[in-house]
């Protein structure tokens, strides 16, 4: 018996053990085939054994024999062969498409590091460290990662630095900022013509400083200190920039200032701003107007005087209707929905129980009668005693289902209601930000390294939203299936591991990415971002 190789039409090569009988050639056994050269070398060792083993009848047990080959592998394994990838395949594949790897820093790795850590891992700062060791192995010194938060923003140790240096000097911030915002407007076809703006809260587990102060809380953390975040968006929550300020400061006073600066800086042309009921002050509106900005702000209608809120009731608005009106002189748009009216319905509800439950126990008192939430519903008789008033109620379930936006713009007023639904998007955008990214508390207690803080998350957020964007085509819209979630990629991600091993039969040393339980899924995970595999 002896061993050949046989060229395949396919391109392969197939090793067989043949035998010669009666002058014929007859094949005994098939080893296998193959492409590879290494594979070929392997399977004719096999069949050089096999043909010895059935010549001599004595089965070998040599130390190369293949059983203890591999079984002298994974006893050799030990956990610093294996290495996480799943993250940087997924999320440092996206770093890079948006050009996050072209900023500048002394050291873009650990910032690579930092940014792919907050999004399958956020934490503290040591504790991001552990991880990076434990699991990509890559060891920095929490003394290495404060020193990138210093280089990462204005080496300024508070607010008013941050304000007076010019924004070069801020550092890597600046060009984050700067690439987020290339990126949104490639995303959004090349131009931004609306932008959204809120405001949030940032709460410390730490003792208060002058930047770090107590505030109105979002959180409901009153009694910790704060910053107050400022974030700009396009549409869909593709960011454009953020500002942060002390944790006191009105968020009235934080619209005007970032929009001309970041227009300034990207030279955006005037977009259409949207924003929040809580911004709408005349001094906001007043600004606004003589900047020459074209703007939508919810307008709070149970606000407005008893006479305007009549006029809106004369609109005789139905589901799905919009008319305009003006009030002072200002175009207010004014919409009706019936599953609003059905939420406003059910909120008072609930509203007036709490009160009752509170009245039955004798906790109202004359300083509970003021316009704060339900508590409008109060009304003081004679100079002790309160009661609910129940005309109040039903004079407000007249305004249920209608909303207001006050604009000066031209668009229609469907055009105006859009927009300003579309002021979800940033809401969602800090809902992800304090949950997915865990921004807050933070444990900073430096303005700078807060700032830097911040810029690693905004950073996380722009990969997260792309992340989501890429994944839409992961659907099959044919069988009406979805398709993977941000979630569910996070998952695939952290099941991805690289081994390296030594070959024992060619001693050349291997890196593979370990096969999971869920390959079907990687695959489509892995094609949809384009990283080869």
């Amino acid at each position: 018996m002896f061993v050949e190789k046989k060229l395949n039409k396919s391109g392969s090569t197939s090793v067989r053990v043949m035998q010669k009988v009666h002058g014929k050639r007859k094949c005994v056994k098939v080893m296998g085939c193959s492409s590879d050269a290494e594979e070929i070398a392997i399977l004719i060792k096999r069949g050089n054994r096999w043909v010895e083993e059935h010549q001599t009848g004595v089965p070998l047990f040599e130390f190369d024999d293949e059983a203890v080959a591999y079984d002298k592998v994974l006893a050799g394994l030990r956990q610093s062969q294996l290495r996480l990838v799943g993250p940087e395949l997924v999320y440092g594949t996206l770093f890079d498409r948006i050009g996050y790897n072209k900023v500048k820093t002394a050291n873009n790795a650990l910032f690579r590091a930092l940014v792919v850590t907050r999004l399958y891992r956020p934490g503290s700062k040591l504790r991001t460290a552990e991880y990076m060791e434990r699991f990509m192995h890559q060891s920095y010194s929490p003394d290495a990662i404060y020193r990138f938060l210093d280089e990462l923003c204005a080496r300024g140790k508070t607010a008013e630095d941050i304000r007076e240096a010019a924004d070069e000097s801020i550092g890597v911030k600046w060009q984050v900022e700067q690439i987020a915002f290339e990126h949104t407007k490639a995303v959004m076809g090349g131009r931004v013509t609306v932008a959204f703006y809120d405001t949030s809260t940032l709460y410390f587990e730490s003792q208060e400083d002058d930047v770090r102060v107590p505030g109105y809380s979002k959180d409901g953390k009153s009694e910790n200190p704060q910053v107050v975040l400022g974030l700009l968006v396009a549409a869909g929550g593709n960011p454009i920039g953020y500002e942060l300020h002390k944790g006191n400061q009105y968020e009235g006073t934080t619209l005007l200032p970032i929009i001309k600066k970041l227009e300034k800086r990207f030279s955006l042309s005037h977009p259409i701003i949207v924003a929040d009921a809580g911004l709408l002050s005349k001094k906001n509106i007043e600004q606004l107007e003589e900047e020459g900005y074209e703007y939508i702000i919810g307008a709070r209608i149970r606000s407005l005087s008893k006479a305007d809120k009549e006029a809106v009731l004369k609109l005789g608005l139905k589901d799905g209707w919009q008319k305009s009106m003006t009030i002072k002189d200002r175009r207010y748009v004014i919409s009706m929905s019936d599953r609003r009216a059905k939420k406003d319905a059910r909120d008072r509800e609930k509203g007036v129980k709490r009160l009752e439950k509170r009245f039955a126990s004798g906790k109202i008192t004359k300083d509970s009668v003021n316009n704060r939430g339900y508590n409008r519903f109060l009304t003081l008789q004679g100079e002790t005693t309160v009661t609910i008033d129940q005309d109040k109620i039903a004079e407000d379930a007249r305004l249920d289902g209608l909303k207001g936006y006050v604009t000066n713009s031209k668009i229609r007023n469907k055009a105006v209601v859009e927009n300003y639904r579309n002021l979800s998007f940033i809401e969602r955008a800090f809902r992800m930000n304090k949950t997915d990214l865990a921004i807050r508390p933070i444990y900073h207690r430096l303005f700078n390294r807060i700032e830097a803080h911040v810029c690693i998350c905004f950073t996380a957020y722009t990969i997260l939203l792309e992340l989501e964007r890429t994944l839409v085509k992961t659907a099959d819209k044919k069988n009406k299936k979805p398709g993977i979630t941000i979630y569910r990629a996070k998952f695939l991600a952290e099941s991805l591991y690289n081994i390296e091993y030594v070959n024992p039969y060619n001693g050349k040393k291997m890196s593979v990415i370990l096969r999971t339980d869920y390959d079907e899924e990687v695959t489509k995970l892995l094609d949809a971002i384009g990283v080869k595999h």
